[in-house]
């Protein structure tokens, strides 16, 4: 990618994204299994096309069995439900104390660390002393203070674990510390999804967790998937329309959770190195990958790092698109292979 195509250029109606499939005027197949439930404090969807010789109860029965799946992977991951294993580890850890975990919450956690180490700290799944904190100042309308951001931001830093795979312990070398996988469980929900239902010998389904999208094959013997960048201010406008097949997409902004004080916006997305809540102009970031996991730890990272986005998603070969806001006009870049695959997407 050049240099030019990298730079920020004037954005059509745009200022903060989801994802969504959208409608084409196109040949559909004939039945769509579709269902919608909520979970994992948000609604998934699973669509999956019941095409030429396929049996709709067996597309019934995956789809059912990859429900499931999220739901286990929620009853694993969910620091809102106390009989959870990530809350188990949350309530009994201690300064220097090795904690016993599972393969699977150790991989995770391996997996995340490696991403914050990867994207300059801007995410970290030990940011929940600052979600806490965050989310405490959203209901009673009141901003924590210096003291309280510092104490809560001391405890903060995926630096400070130690991994230990050969017995699967993870230990904190700061006490007070705590895990919060909001910025990847349900990428990594919706991935495990696709499994199943792979297994299950569906070969072409979507599956959306909140925003977290995978495009399993096709949505019909010759149409693909396309799946909705939904504008960032407004919900009923779509800014792109991207065809996709066997990737993933996830987009992570300022817009979907937040609070309002004194006129002033405050997202749920923290800065896991400064300690706030990111107020650096990105409405929201966009990222497509092979798997959903990918996607959601990259577009939370990617809108932490604001300016910095485009130019650290080129280094790293990620397919983003970043929304900046300035004074109520919005401007978009694309870094990696996201405008030679994307960049021509029907509005």
């Amino acid at each position: 990618m050049t240099k030019k195509s990298r730079k920020f250029c004037a954005a059509l109606l745009i200022t903060s994204f989801a994802i969504c499939p959208v409608s084409a005027a196109r040949k559909t197949p004939a039945r769509m299994i579709e269902e919608t439930r909520p979970m994992m404090g948000t609604f998934v969807s699973i669509q999956a096309p019941v095409l030429a010789g396929q049996d709709a109860e067996t597309i019934q029965l995956a789809t059912d069995k990859a429900f499931n799946e999220i739901a286990r992977v929620e009853s694993i991951f969910s620091v809102f439900k106390d009989d959870s294993e990530v809350s188990r580890i949350n309530r009994y850890k201690r300064e220097g104390e090795p904690v016993q975990t599972t393969e699977e919450v150790f991989g995770l956690i391996e997996r995340s660390a490696a991403c914050s180490k990867n994207m300059e700290g801007a995410f970290d799944i030990t940011v929940k002393p600052l979600a806490d904190l965050w989310r405490e100042a959203g209901k009673k309308k009141v901003l924590p203070s210096k003291e309280e951001i510092g104490a809560a931001l001391d405890k903060v830093g995926s630096q400070y674990i130690i991994l230990d795979r050969l017995n699967l312990t993870i230990t904190f070398q700061k006490d007070g510390m705590a895990l919060d996988f909001g910025g990847v469980a349900k990428g990594y929900a919706t991935d495990r999804a696709i499994n199943v239902l792979k297994e299950c010998g569906v070969a072409n389904a979507l599956v959306s967790s909140g925003g977290d999208t995978y495009c399993l094959g096709m949505k019909s013997e010759s149409e693909p998937w396309r799946v909705g960048i939904q504008h960032p201010r407004d919900k009923k406008k779509v800014f792109a329309a991207l065809q996709l097949k066997d990737r993933a997409i996830d987009t992570a902004g300022d817009y979907e959770k937040y609070f309002i004080l004194d006129g002033r916006r405050y997202p749920h997305i923290i800065d896991p190195r400064t300690g706030r809540p990111v107020d650096n102009g990105v409405a929201s970031a966009t990222v497509v990958a092979s798997d959903a996991t990918s996607a959601d730890m990259f577009a939370t990272a990617l809108c932490v790092l604001g300016n910095r986005g485009l130019e650290v998603a080129d280094a790293k070969g990620l397919d983003a698109l970043i929304i900046m806001e300035d004074k109520d006009k919005f401007k978009v870049g694309m870094a990696g292979g996201f405008k030679e695959q994307y960049g021509k997407a029907k509005k």
